[in-house]
């Protein structure tokens, strides 16, 4: 499968819904950390933005299809010195190396722009984000404030 990567932009929200329609609820839970059943037009609005300059969305795109297959969000700190990030891919499109290629683009991309460090939040049953995150070098720990998470840690 050959897929392109690219920021999300204004005119990509309606495919940016049908993605996310099509994402399954646990997808959905471990993507925004919450019991969100649909994304809403705010969240929306804000993953297609190009006019803020510390968070960016990445989309990969289904060549063939035209379809967005996956979701990487990158949001920095105000002093560009720490980033999240959140990847989200269709069950149907996991095992793929997708969601490999969307962190390691975000990774280098945070680099690039001179942020110091990623972080993600990730539930502690997550396993195969977190096996993904330390084959990239992540460093895995315990949320002290909640055992039912991990952060998952990478210094530039």
């Amino acid at each position: 499968m050959e897929f392109l990567i690219t920021p999300a932009r204004p005119d990509d929200r309606d495919a940016l819904q049908r993605f996310f329609d099509r994402v399954a609820p646990q997808d959905l839970y471990f993507r925004f950390l919450s019991g969100l059943r649909k994304v809403d037009e705010e969240r929306l609005q804000q993953m297609v933005r190009d006019d803020d300059d510390r968070s960016i969305d990445f989309l990969a795109i289904d060549q063939e299809s035209g379809e967005i297959i996956a979701s990487a969000m990158l949001g920095a700190d105000e002093n560009f010195d720490t980033a999240e990030f959140a990847v989200c891919t269709r069950e149907d499109m996991k095992h793929r190396g997708i969601s490999w290629a969307l962190l390691d683009h975000a990774a280098r991309y945070a680099e690039a722009m001179g942020i110091g460090k990623i972080v993600s939040l990730e539930s502690a049953s997550q396993a195969d984000a977190l096996q993904l995150e330390r084959e990239m070098g992540f460093t895995i720990r315990s949320c002290p404030d909640d055992a039912t998470l991990k952060l998952a840690e990478k210094t530039f």
